[in-house]
Protein backbone atom coordinates (compact mmCIF):
# COMPACT_ATOMS: atom_id res chain seq x y z
CA UNK A 1 0.00 0.00 0.00
CA UNK A 2 1.49 2.96 -1.14
CA UNK A 3 1.74 6.10 1.33
CA UNK A 4 -0.70 9.06 1.20
CA UNK A 5 0.75 12.20 -0.34
CA UNK A 6 0.31 15.34 0.66
CA UNK A 7 -1.79 16.15 -2.18
CA UNK A 8 -4.14 12.87 -1.61
CA UNK A 9 -4.89 14.05 2.06
CA UNK A 10 -5.67 18.00 1.09
CA UNK A 11 -7.85 16.48 -1.57
CA UNK A 12 -9.65 14.18 0.99
CA UNK A 13 -9.90 16.98 3.17
CA UNK A 14 -11.58 19.06 0.43
CA UNK A 15 -14.13 15.96 -0.18
CA UNK A 16 -15.02 15.22 3.53
CA UNK A 17 -15.81 19.32 3.38
CA UNK A 18 -17.72 18.87 0.52
CA UNK A 19 -19.80 16.34 1.54
CA UNK A 20 -20.44 17.78 4.76
CA UNK A 21 -21.06 21.15 3.50
CA UNK A 22 -24.01 19.44 0.85
CA UNK A 23 -25.27 17.54 4.07
CA UNK A 24 -25.66 20.94 5.91
CA UNK A 25 -27.31 22.35 2.66
CA UNK A 26 -29.53 19.42 2.45
CA UNK A 27 -30.92 19.57 5.68
CA UNK A 28 -30.64 23.32 5.69
CA UNK A 29 -33.26 22.87 2.54
CA UNK A 30 -35.46 20.24 4.26
CA UNK A 31 -35.92 22.73 7.50
CA UNK A 32 -37.12 25.49 5.42
CA UNK A 33 -39.20 23.34 2.92
CA UNK A 34 -41.06 21.42 6.32
CA UNK A 35 -41.80 25.33 7.22
CA UNK A 36 -42.74 26.05 3.89
CA UNK A 37 -45.19 23.26 3.67
CA UNK A 38 -46.60 23.99 7.23
CA UNK A 39 -47.50 27.76 6.37
CA UNK A 40 -49.05 26.49 3.18
CA UNK A 41 -51.34 23.87 4.81
CA UNK A 42 -52.36 26.73 7.33
CA UNK A 43 -53.32 29.11 5.08
CA UNK A 44 -54.64 26.56 2.78
CA UNK A 45 -58.54 26.81 4.11
CA UNK A 46 -58.12 30.44 4.39
CA UNK A 47 -57.05 30.77 0.81
CA UNK A 48 -60.47 28.17 0.40
CA UNK A 49 -62.38 30.64 2.27
CA UNK A 50 -61.40 33.60 0.56
CA UNK A 51 -61.81 32.09 -3.12
CA UNK A 52 -65.76 31.37 -2.46
CA UNK A 53 -66.24 34.30 -1.12
CA UNK A 54 -64.77 36.79 -3.24
CA UNK A 55 -66.47 34.66 -6.00
CA UNK A 56 -70.08 35.13 -4.73
CA UNK A 57 -70.02 38.46 -3.10
CA UNK A 58 -71.66 41.08 -5.88
CA UNK A 59 -72.98 38.07 -7.70
CA UNK A 60 -76.83 37.85 -8.17
CA UNK A 61 -78.11 33.89 -7.09
CA UNK A 62 -81.32 32.52 -7.76
CA UNK A 63 -82.32 29.92 -5.60
CA UNK A 64 -85.40 27.87 -6.85
CA UNK A 65 -85.61 25.88 -3.64
CA UNK A 66 -86.63 28.50 -1.22
CA UNK A 67 -89.58 31.02 -1.42
CA UNK A 68 -88.33 34.09 -1.86
CA UNK A 69 -90.78 36.51 0.38
CA UNK A 70 -93.30 38.94 -1.58
CA UNK A 71 -91.69 41.86 -0.79
CA UNK A 72 -88.20 40.87 -1.85
CA UNK A 73 -86.79 41.63 1.16
CA UNK A 74 -83.11 40.23 2.44
CA UNK A 75 -82.89 36.92 2.46
CA UNK A 76 -80.06 34.78 4.87
CA UNK A 77 -79.15 31.88 3.65
CA UNK A 78 -77.32 28.80 5.02
CA UNK A 79 -76.00 25.69 3.16
CA UNK A 80 -74.75 22.92 5.01
CA UNK A 81 -73.10 19.32 3.55
CA UNK A 82 -74.02 17.01 6.39
CA UNK A 83 -71.47 14.77 4.88
CA UNK A 84 -68.71 16.54 5.20
CA UNK A 85 -69.57 18.96 8.43
CA UNK A 86 -70.73 17.16 11.45
CA UNK A 87 -69.83 19.89 13.96
CA UNK A 88 -71.43 22.61 11.45
CA UNK A 89 -74.40 23.33 13.69
CA UNK A 90 -72.29 23.96 17.21
CA UNK A 91 -72.14 27.06 18.35
CA UNK A 92 -73.91 28.75 15.18
CA UNK A 93 -77.65 27.96 15.78
CA UNK A 94 -77.61 30.50 19.04
CA UNK A 95 -76.12 33.36 17.09
CA UNK A 96 -78.30 32.08 14.29
CA UNK A 97 -81.25 32.44 16.25
CA UNK A 98 -80.49 35.82 17.51
CA UNK A 99 -81.48 37.42 14.32
CA UNK A 100 -85.03 36.45 14.81
CA UNK A 101 -84.58 39.84 16.20
CA UNK A 102 -84.90 41.17 12.19
CA UNK A 103 -88.45 40.64 11.52
CA UNK A 104 -87.50 41.19 7.86
CA UNK A 105 -85.04 39.13 7.52
CA UNK A 106 -86.23 36.07 6.20
CA UNK A 107 -83.91 32.79 7.30
CA UNK A 108 -83.18 29.45 5.01
CA UNK A 109 -81.26 26.17 5.90
CA UNK A 110 -80.66 24.41 3.43
CA UNK A 111 -78.86 20.80 3.74
CA UNK A 112 -78.03 18.15 1.68
CA UNK A 113 -75.66 14.99 2.10
CA UNK A 114 -76.66 11.65 3.79
CA UNK A 115 -76.19 12.81 7.36
CA UNK A 116 -79.45 15.39 7.25
CA UNK A 117 -80.09 17.45 9.81
CA UNK A 118 -80.04 15.77 13.24
CA UNK A 119 -83.78 16.74 14.57
CA UNK A 120 -82.19 18.51 18.23
CA UNK A 121 -81.14 21.00 15.85
CA UNK A 122 -83.95 20.99 13.45
CA UNK A 123 -86.02 22.06 17.03
CA UNK A 124 -83.58 24.52 18.35
CA UNK A 125 -83.67 26.59 14.91
CA UNK A 126 -86.45 29.11 15.58
CA UNK A 127 -87.93 30.65 12.31
CA UNK A 128 -85.99 29.48 9.85
CA UNK A 129 -87.07 27.46 6.67
CA UNK A 130 -85.48 23.95 6.49
CA UNK A 131 -84.88 22.61 2.97
CA UNK A 132 -83.40 19.12 1.94
CA UNK A 133 -81.62 20.21 -1.30
CA UNK A 134 -79.14 17.89 -3.42
CA UNK A 135 -75.63 19.02 -3.75
CA UNK A 136 -75.68 19.32 -7.51
CA UNK A 137 -78.75 21.34 -7.09
CA UNK A 138 -76.61 23.74 -4.88
CA UNK A 139 -73.44 23.62 -7.08
CA UNK A 140 -75.69 24.61 -10.10
CA UNK A 141 -76.46 27.80 -8.73
CA UNK A 142 -73.30 28.55 -6.37
CA UNK A 143 -70.95 26.19 -7.40
CA UNK A 144 -68.26 24.52 -5.18
CA UNK A 145 -68.60 25.43 -1.62
CA UNK A 146 -66.71 24.21 1.64
CA UNK A 147 -69.51 22.11 3.99
CA UNK A 148 -70.90 25.14 5.66
CA UNK A 149 -71.95 28.96 3.82
CA UNK A 150 -73.76 31.27 4.88
CA UNK A 151 -75.00 33.84 2.59
CA UNK A 152 -77.09 37.35 3.47
CA UNK A 153 -78.98 38.54 -0.24
CA UNK A 154 -80.29 41.64 -0.81
CA UNK A 155 -83.48 42.47 -2.18
CA UNK A 156 -82.46 41.47 -5.72
CA UNK A 157 -80.77 38.46 -5.26
CA UNK A 158 -77.26 39.85 -4.97
CA UNK A 159 -74.89 38.24 -2.53
CA UNK A 160 -74.19 41.04 -0.49
CA UNK A 161 -72.07 39.10 2.08
CA UNK A 162 -71.07 35.67 2.30
CA UNK A 163 -68.74 33.16 4.73
CA UNK A 164 -67.49 29.48 3.31
CA UNK A 165 -65.97 27.31 6.00
CA UNK A 166 -64.68 23.89 7.06
CA UNK A 167 -65.69 22.26 10.02
CA UNK A 168 -62.86 22.98 11.69
CA UNK A 169 -62.50 27.24 10.63
CA UNK A 170 -62.42 29.34 13.01
CA UNK A 171 -61.63 32.73 12.04
CA UNK A 172 -62.65 34.53 15.16
CA UNK A 173 -65.47 36.43 13.68
CA UNK A 174 -68.85 35.92 13.60
CA UNK A 175 -70.29 35.72 10.18
CA UNK A 176 -74.41 36.37 11.98
CA UNK A 177 -72.85 39.21 13.98
CA UNK A 178 -71.60 41.09 11.33
CA UNK A 179 -75.01 40.68 9.66
CA UNK A 180 -76.99 41.60 12.65
CA UNK A 181 -74.63 44.74 13.16
CA UNK A 182 -74.94 45.57 9.66
CA UNK A 183 -79.09 44.99 9.59
CA UNK A 184 -79.16 47.19 13.09
CA UNK A 185 -80.17 44.51 15.30
CA UNK A 186 -76.98 43.43 17.59
CA UNK A 187 -74.33 45.48 18.91
CA UNK A 188 -71.70 45.58 16.63
CA UNK A 189 -69.03 44.21 20.10
CA UNK A 190 -70.33 40.58 19.31
CA UNK A 191 -68.33 40.58 15.81
CA UNK A 192 -65.18 39.81 17.02
CA UNK A 193 -65.96 36.15 19.26
CA UNK A 194 -62.38 35.77 20.54
CA UNK A 195 -59.19 38.19 21.23
CA UNK A 196 -56.55 39.31 18.69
Amino acid sequence: MKPRTAGRRVLDGSVFVLMLLAAVAVWKTTSVNRKYQAALQSTGPLANRTLVRDRLVGTRVSLPMIERSDSLGAELVWVVDSDRCDRCFGDGVAAWNALAADSSLRRHLLVFGAGGLPGEVRRALRGTTVTTVTREEVDAVLGPLLPTTKLLLGSEGTVLLADSRTANSECGWSFEAQVGVLRGVLPSALIRNSQP
